[in-house]
């Protein structure tokens, strides 16, 4: 604590450290609020903890993702047994996790304590990460492991350090490869280092990482023959490259342009109470964080295309890897050759928020009114967490208290698809139901 007191003594600083205490104590609630609720599963909870429990017992099966997320989720059902409070434990631990790794990546990447205690509080107070910290699902594991793998990019200075980074992205790509990507930044900082051609030398060992974790799988659930399960692990690499691009329709499906609006959350559950209220999970973001980030990232590719045209452009400028991360994370999803989700966005969205900092942190350098600026933009971004607060924690809601939260009809109702979905009339699929 002394850490962030000693630095600046001034009203809107304390104001600040205060607005970011608050809003990870309210993170802290919303990741534990009555974890095991609801009490059956939601969303794609139907796929994963079944998966985990197969593993557990040795039961083939085909996913289309590699299994470490799944291997996660696997250790606290053997722990705790197989009940929903388990599926979602290590989701929540992931997800608490992430409020201090916030803050050492804004410390590492922007070098100030005002990007350490911005971006905590709004990884704490974005409510679409907690709900994927108290859901049964890896998607949090994914957003933990990219943006670890980003810190240890920023946090190695020495040739023999450089392995870091490529052992954490091993891990991340063992959960799901849209994230490998991540690579382009983090190779970015690690040349501006020197330190890019260790880093690639070692990129073996996230490619061993990644092997070995799909090879313990197959032997697992499909063969005990330790030559037999490296035959499997290529036929399951090969069945997963067929299904990759296959464009399902979903109801809740959108497309990736649709995402930095945030055009279409997905309700993974909905259920009235005797009493007249409700107990609602809906994976939205915060508004205000949402589109402010969006609007950071436009503003970071003109400025960082600007200052390339006036050859202005710093090489060190943390915009760039900030930049290059999130149009190489969002890339794969571009060419639509399936039909994906809200929650597909959370990795580029992660490094959209590091965009917001970053304009936040020049706006604070305005030492007449820059400050005051940002402290009433992080109350206004905790005042707006609160507000979407029970939609992410199954915290009984009146129906009205829902309609005032219910800006537009593609956010919460299943018969109102968005174009790209699959689904949208006149060509709706059958399987739209």
């Amino acid at each position: 604590m002394k850490f962030l007191l000693n630095h600046d003594r001034s009203w809107a600083y304390r104001s600040l450290l205060l607005l970011t205490l608050l809003t990870l104590a309210v993170g802290l609630w919303g990741r534990t609020y009555n974890l095991g609720f609801p009490p059956k599963t939601m969303w794609d909870e139907i796929y994963f903890p079944v998966m985990a429990n197969k593993y557990l017992s040795g039961t083939d099966f085909f996913d289309l993702h590699p299994p470490l997320g799944k291997f996660i989720i696997a250790w606290s059902i053997a722990v705790f047994g197989d009940t929903p409070f388990a599926w979602r434990l290590m989701p929540a631990v992931f997800g608490l996790a992430l409020l201090p790794l916030g803050f050492f990546l804004g410390w590492s990447l922007f070098k100030q304590r005002v990007g350490a205690l911005l971006l905590a509080a709004f990884l704490a107070g974005e409510t679409i990460m907690i709900v994927h910290s108290r859901t049964g699902v890896m998607d949090i594991f994914l957003v933990f492991f990219t943006l670890a793998t980003f810190l240890a990019a920023l946090v190695v200075e020495r040739k023999g350090q450089a392995i870091w980074p490529a052992i954490l992205l091993g891990l991340t790509i063992s959960i799901k490869w849209a994230a490998f990507p991540v690579v382009i930044p983090a190779g970015y900082v690690l040349w501006r280092k020197g330190l890019l051609r260790p880093f690639l030398a070692g990129l073996w060992v996230a490619a061993l990482i990644y092997v070995a974790i799909v090879y313990v799988e197959r032997l697992i659930i499909v063969t005990t023959n330790p030559v037999q399960a490296w035959v499997e692990v290529w036929e399951w690499h090969l069945q997963a490259i067929r299904k990759i691009g296959a464009a399902i329709p979903h109801l809740w499906g959108s497309p990736w342009w649709s995402w930095p609006i945030m055009l279409r959350p997905i309700r993974y559950y909905y259920e009235p109470n005797p009493g007249g209220t409700l107990q609602i999970v809906l994976a939205i973001g915060n508004p205000l964080v949402w589109w402010s980030s969006t609007l950071a990232v436009l503003a970071g590719l003109v400025e960082v295309a600007r200052k390339t045209v006036a050859r202005k452009l710093s090489a060190d400028d943390p915009l760039v890897p900030i930049v290059l991360g999130y149009v190489f994370l969002m890339l794969p999803w571009v060419p639509g050759t399936r039909i994906p989700y809200i929650y597909n966005y959370l990795i580029p969205y992660s490094f959209a928020i590091l965009a917001l900092v970053y304009w936040l942190c020049r706006i604070w350098d305005r030492q007449r009114w820059g400050p005051w600026v940002v402290v009433a933009f992080a109350a206004c971004a905790l005042a707006m967490t609160l507000f979407f607060l029970p939609l992410a924690t199954t915290y009984p809601i009146s129906y009205d208290g829902l309609l005032r939260r219910v800006w537009i009809d593609y956010w919460f109702y299943q018969a109102k698809p968005v174009p790209g979905s699959g689904c949208f009339p006149p060509a709706s699929d059958p399987r739209c139901g």
